[in-house]
């Protein structure tokens, strides 16, 4: 691709920017940031006839926030001759959870939604384990990717480290993929102010380990043309490095932008 305008002598501007953007998307994410049931524990249960949803509705939420059950809510569901209630709670252990669906079984006795707990013919419950779980298996994914990563930018890039240490290309890698990877996370912050629906789920989680593959590959992509172009001119007299790392940006420019553009079609 021909050069448009100089990336290199402007690069101050690029990484203030970059800067700025990375600090504001967190920020909105951070502030608008909801966990959904796989990380908090929920219990979902069918009730074998039709209850006024309202009532109920508000008769377990005033119930759960006068418990010890802090931050709950409750979405029903009617249908034909039956009723579907989602409970979902901030709990610190499995066993919460099943404490708390004995006591809303006992709760809809108590109030007479239902006669006892044979009217309730299903039931689901999920603990905050299964959260946790994800949390430590992207945790670990990450550490080794990125140790593997610059394991593999240690061994490959030899050849040209008497001009630009391999840790150094190791290093904007990884502050290049967390720039990467925030701007996604501060849409995504915007999107969960507008719509009070939408949380951080497993989903999320995959989506974000992906964007870091794509964005190390294309940092990788981009320093392997620099050590073919230092590996060519980089013994002759004059070569200007600047010039050198801004034709390697503008010859994978396209590849590049088609990778980004494939990806999000």
């Amino acid at each position: 691709m021909k050069p448009k305008f100089s990336i290199i002598k402007k690069s101050y501007v690029w990484v203030g920017f970059g800067l700025l953007g990375l600090l504001l998307a967190w920020a909105i994410f951070f502030s608008n940031m909801r966990f959904s049931e796989e990380f908090t524990g929920w219990v979902k249960m069918t009730i074998d006839k039709s209850v006024d949803q309202t009532a109920i509705k508000k008769d377990l939420d005033a119930y759960l926030q006068g418990a010890w059950f802090v931050g709950s809510t409750v979405s029903t569901e009617g249908q034909v001759n039956s009723t579907k209630l989602a409970i979902k709670t901030q709990v610190e252990n499995d066993e919460k959870v099943n404490i708390l669906s004995k006591d809303i079984q006992a709760f809809l006795v108590k109030k007479w939604y239902i006669t006892s707990a044979k009217e309730i013919s299903e039931q689901s419950i999920t603990g905050p384990s299964v959260g946790n779980y994800m949390q430590k298996s992207a945790k670990t994914a990450i550490i080794v990717w990125v140790l593997l990563m610059a394991i593999y930018m240690m061994f490959s890039f030899a050849t040209i480290r008497k001009y630009i240490a391999p840790g150094v290309l190791a290093a904007v890698t990884i502050g290049t993929m967390i720039f990467d990877v925030s701007l996604p996370a501060g849409m995504y912050g915007i999107w969960m102010y507008f719509d009070k629906t939408v949380m951080i789920d497993s989903v999320f989680i995959i989506a974000l380990l992906t964007n870091m593959g794509y964005s190390i590959n294309d940092t990788i992509i981009i320093f392997d043309r620099i050590r073919e172009n230092v590996q060519n001119k980089g013994n002759n007299k004059g070569v200007l490095f600047g010039k050198l790392f801004e034709d390697s940006l503008w010859q994978t420019m396209r590849r590049s932008m088609g990778t980004v553009l494939s990806t999000f079609i």
